[in-house]
């Protein structure tokens, strides 16, 4: 019975998404890109792998990388549901192998089995179509699920989710990125093996191929430094209860992830005299610099003695591993409930979720005085990043 009423459904929003879009800009241009977006050229594949977004398609990246060791290129099929994925994804270097995955309507579904015909399916983390994994299974196809994180809430775990219960139950393998997740989902009956994290696969990347800055050097000239990565106004708040307490021998980064704020922290900073980077007008004399460009926060970490991340007062923490594979002592707002790797930073002892912003400060201002011990939190964060790494090779092993 769901199955009809399901597909009933798919093709009645596939009808009405054009009309709801009149109302709608962000529909429209959803329904406009997906129109003009470019298709892959129809052929068997061996690995059809789909990731949900932006996020999701980075956690792909070290997998894609791991097949094509193994594989050519043609071989495999990237699609991604939204288009803040898709726009970024055409820009790199599987852009030809990426496309949009189709509307979830039979019609389409049936359509992309006889176009592609993949023999493996490796899904990201969630966005379980239904139809494309129950016509997938009928056609032959043998389903993965990489970096899995599930809670006893899960959805599928719901009387209501039990359609989908009934499909990941039948994946070939399920690989989780918490140890957490492997024994909700064999608490339910399903079996899964934890293999960590692809997330410390890309970030390792992409530390590998960091890029140094001469002015930034400059500028540090020796401190300690603090970098706020993607901070939002809370954290930019800590960092003006610091420096009232006028930090010796610290330079402060700040990236915020809004660029379009820059200016309204520069004028809350005022009495401190913020940089902007763009103006050229920094140097060592100065203690606080805001990055008003895009590309750079991810190389800024190399330079991080201390990170304070945006997103933990909302409840939507942004990304943590970039700083701790570089060795950061890392701290974030109190929210991040949702982020299992913020528990195990904290458990590992190297990260903190701020509650008291005098006892932040505190302990800022105690370790910037305190080399021996700052060293040590700093190669704890290292070691834990270096012990998780090597997840997508995991993955593939039990995969090809």
């Amino acid at each position: 019975m769901f199955r009809y009423v399901y597909i009933f459904a798919a093709c009645l929003a596939a009808i009405l998404l054009p009309i709801v879009g009149i109302f709608s800009t962000k529909l429209k241009s959803f329904s406009q890109t997906r129109n003009n977006s470019k298709r892959v050229r129809p052929t068997p594949i061996k690995y059809w792998i789909h990731a949900a977004s932006l996020g999701e398609y980075e956690m792909a990246l070290p997998i894609i990388q791991e097949l094509l060791i193994h594989h050519k290129k043609e071989e495999i099929l990237i699609t991604i549901f939204s288009p803040s994925g898709y726009s970024q994804a055409i820009k790199g270097e599987y852009a030809d192998r990426v496309m949009y995955l189709p509307l979830d309507r039979l019609g389409h579904v049936r359509q992309f089995y006889k176009d592609y015909a993949p023999q493996r399916a490796i899904f990201i983390r969630y966005d379980f179509w239904y139809n494309f994994i129950a016509e997938g299974h009928k056609c032959g196809t043998s389903f993965y699920l990489v970096n899995g994180r599930f809670t006893d809430n899960h959805f599928i775990f719901k009387w209501f989710g039990k359609p989908y219960f009934n499909l990941v139950q039948q994946f070939k393998g399920i690989f989780t990125s918490d140890q957490n997740s492997t024994k909700v989902l064999e608490s339910h009956g399903i079996r899964a093996q934890f293999t960590g994290d692809t997330r410390f696969d890309r970030v390792n990347s992409i530390a590998q191929n960091a890029q140094h800055y001469e002015e930034i050097e400059a500028f540090i000239n020796g401190r300690k430094v603090i970098i706020l990565g993607s901070s939002w106004q809370e954290e930019e708040q800590l960092i003006a209860h610091l420096l009232k307490n006028k930090p010796e021998n610290l330079a402060i980064i700040i990236a915020p992830h809004d660029l379009k704020r820059c200016d309204a922290i520069a004028q809350q900073l005022a009495e401190y005299y913020p940089r902007k980077y763009t103006d050229g007008n920094f140097s060592v004399r100065d203690n606080l610099l805001i990055l008003d460009t895009m590309g750079m926060l991810s190389s800024m970490y190399q330079y991080a003695d201390f990170s304070l991340i945006g997103g933990g007062y909302s409840g939507a923490l942004h990304n943590i591993l970039e700083p701790a594979v570089w060795g950061s002592c890392i701290s974030f707002g109190p929210s991040v409930e949702k982020f299992p790797e913020a528990a195990q930073f904290i458990e590992a002892g190297f990260a903190r979720a701020i509650d008291n912003q005098e006892e932040w400060s505190d302990e800022i201002l105690r370790l910037i005085a305190n080399e021996d011990e700052l060293a040590s939190l700093k190669n704890m964060a290292k070691q834990f990043a270096k012990a998780n790494i090597g997840a997508a090779s995991r993955v593939i092993s039990h995969i090809l």
